[in-house]
């Protein structure tokens, strides 16, 4: 049995799709099809020639130039005709395109949006997402989504063929990202090789762009740092992204590159040992599928401070993991996250009981439910035992 599986770059595919593929391929035949960019830039989990998956590279667009789609789109035309799969199964809207474009006949069609363009859009961005989803929904043959406001939405108009996930989206590894891995002594050292014993710690992971609210981050942070001068530090781990725009002006990132009250970790494979010495997880995004970032943190038992926007919400019970704030503006938004941290820093005992509550929710967010909920579904599809 073989299965092709599409994503936009390798990068993707190793942080999400890694753990799904090489399950699979204990009993079948697995493709995946990417450009070999790093979109998002980690060393391999797993030694993939030991398994049963072959890589094609083809390079997939991030845009949606129709020129680069098409091209992309004949090739993996060809290579499903080749390769003669039982399943296609395309992840977000840039690896969906491409593949529905110019379909093969007789085989099923799985497409995983990991956040609607559409509903993260606005004026002519969002009229040009709204064409081309569209199209694709009309495509597929079964439809996936991540969070409660995009399957609505899509169930409105493909109710005979839109799945929500049960599984809260891709999940995460919680054998990683598990608190009691770390001892006190390890959080010492690291705070203190850091130079931050005694501190109070916010923490955002992520791309540095603005749609992800990182100009807010670091105007939360600036307002904080000039309240509590040598109280707070603000952990940056990622990095910036050749597309997107940071939100911020030249003046903003000179001081931010050179505030000492703020440590740019950069990319790293070690989130886990930086959540550990974490008190509070900021991410003010605006657009989000189902964020990882997020369920990285609570299953540390971080507690979470975000804007009351799709994916956030799916996750962040308001008072109970965490707080998220009603979005009115910039200004508005710094001020009420500024007004929130202010409140955790200073009520210990609250944070506290927040983190225990992220601990003992922690095992729902576990990505071996999202690999068993794929086995089943290609299970059902080929309807023979996986």
């Amino acid at each position: 049995m073989k299965i092709i599986i599409i994503i936009t770059d390798y990068g993707s595919f190793n942080n999400f799709l890694a753990e799904l593929a090489t399950e699979v391929s204990k009993k079948h035949q697995v493709h995946i099809v990417c450009s070999h960019d790093n979109v998002i830039n980690i060393k391999d989990k797993f030694i993939y020639n030991k398994f049963d998956i072959l890589f094609h590279k083809i390079d997939i667009p991030r845009s949606m130039s129709l020129k680069k789609q098409i091209i992309a789109a004949l090739e993996i035309r060809k290579l499903i005709k080749f390769v003669k799969p039982d399943v296609v199964h395309a992840h977000f809207t840039t690896g969906i395109l491409p593949s529905i474009l110019l379909k093969v006949k007789g085989i099923p069609y799985l497409g995983t949006f990991h956040g609607l363009g559409l509903n993260a859009s606005s004026g002519f961005r969002r009229l040009i997402f709204l064409i081309v989803e569209f199209f694709c929904f009309l495509r597929l043959d079964e439809i996936y989504l991540m969070n409660k406001k995009d399957f609505t939405l899509v169930n409105f108009f493909f109710s005979n063929k839109t799945k929500k996930y049960n599984s809260f989206g891709v999940g995460c590894d919680l054998d990683k990202f598990n608190r009691s891995n770390f001892l006190k002594d390890e959080d010492f050292r690291l705070k203190r090789d850091l130079g931050i014993q005694n501190k109070f710690v916010i923490t955002y992971t992520g791309r540095f762009v603005e749609f992800k609210g990182f100009d807010l981050v670091y105007n939360v942070f600036k307002l904080l740092d000039g309240k509590y001068p040598n109280q707070i530090t603000l952990l940056l781990i990622g990095g910036r992204d050749p597309i997107h725009k940071t939100g911020l002006n030249d003046k903003d990132l000179f001081e931010l590159e050179n505030n000492k009250s703020i440590i740019n970790v950069g990319y790293t494979c070690t989130v886990e040992k930086y959540l550990a010495i974490t008190d509070v997880f900021l991410f003010p995004s605006k657009k989000e599928g189902l964020p990882v970032c997020i369920m990285e943190s609570l299953a540390m038992g971080v507690p979470v401070v975000s804007l009351n926007e799709r994916g956030n919400s799916d996750l962040i019970i308001n008072g109970f993991n965490g707080f998220l704030i009603e979005s009115v503006s910039k200004n508005e938004d710094t001020n009420l996250l500024v007004n929130k941290l202010e409140y955790l820093v200073f009520n210990r005992k609250i944070l506290d009981v927040l983190s225990l509550n992220c601990k003992n929710e922690r095992e729902k967010y576990s990505r071996v439910l999202f690999v068993d909920e794929h086995i089943r579904i290609y299970s059902s599809l080929l309807n023979r035992p996986m």
